[in-house]
């Protein structure tokens, strides 16, 4: 064999060998990568699972919270085994029965038993819609104000309605849970209830919604403490679980309620 085939085949043996070392290391990467991505899977797996699991946890803590808080409304003394089965009995019986007085009244004051829409409740999210009445001969509107509870909101909503130049005739209030919604027939006696006064009233209370505890009367200002009272005069306990429904007739009842709110 000549000298430059001897170094020719040297040369061959180590690149022969070199691409086996090569070829042997992007083995073990791909080993490796392979292994990584299965612990990332694995820890993804664990992850969800753990977030399940304590979703699932919580879940159960607060139904058996309401559970324990119907338990004591309705049963307090009961000892039975089967209390969730007894108590979700016994709440069905009482909701069918209050569902029953609803109709009795709302077929009393309004002709018929249909309660959806007779009864004023908050829900979660804060609204102000204003709206013409009919036969009000346009001077007279129906304005919706649902809200946090918080002092002096009688007295805000009064600012705001006069700030307008309307009166409040008729009002409906209610509070649950630390909210408030109010139903509130305005009118303008002497002139107004133009679309220029709905507009500045629609505004007024729309600022005062967006106000917060700070309140309409006040804005700019620290607002002042009512002697832990809310905007209707009730005393709320720290859960804020007050519950109170009102219905006003005419300015001078409205007026009644903002003094003994004082």
């Amino acid at each position: 064999m000549l000298p430059h085939q001897n170094f020719s085949y040297g040369l061959q043996s180590i690149w022969n060998e070199e691409s086996l070392v090569q070829k042997q290391d992007s083995m073990k990467r791909m080993g490796m990568d392979r292994d990584s991505i299965s612990r990332a899977q694995k820890h993804k797996s664990e992850a969800a699972a753990k977030k399940h699991a304590k979703a699932e946890q919580l879940r159960r803590k607060r139904i058996n919270t309401h559970i324990q808080t119907l338990k004591k409304l309705l049963l307090p003394n009961m000892t039975s085994k089967k209390v969730k089965a007894s108590i979700l009995t016994e709440t069905i019986r009482q909701l069918k029965e209050l569902h029953k007085r609803a109709a009795d009244v709302a077929l009393q004051q309004y002709g018929h038993a249909d309660v959806s829409g007779c009864f004023t409740f908050p829900d979660g999210s804060d609204e102000v819609t204003v709206s013409r009445c009919e036969g009000g001969e346009g001077k007279t509107v129906k304005a919706t104000v649902c809200c946090e509870d918080r002092p002096g909101l009688n007295q805000d909503l009064t600012d705001a309605i006069r700030s307008a130049g309307g009166k409040p005739v008729r009002v409906e209030m209610s509070t649950v849970g630390g909210r408030t919604k109010a139903v509130i027939v305005v009118r303008w006696v002497e002139g107004g209830g133009e679309e220029e006064e709905v507009g500045l009233l629609t505004r007024a209370l729309k600022a005062l919604v967006e106000s917060g505890p700070l309140g309409f009367s006040r804005l700019g200002q620290i607002g002042r403490v009512n002697n832990g009272r809310t905007g209707l005069g009730l005393e709320m306990s720290r859960n804020k679980r007050a519950r109170m429904c009102s219905s006003f007739e005419g300015e001078r009842e409205w007026e009644k309620l903002l003094l003994s709110n004082v």
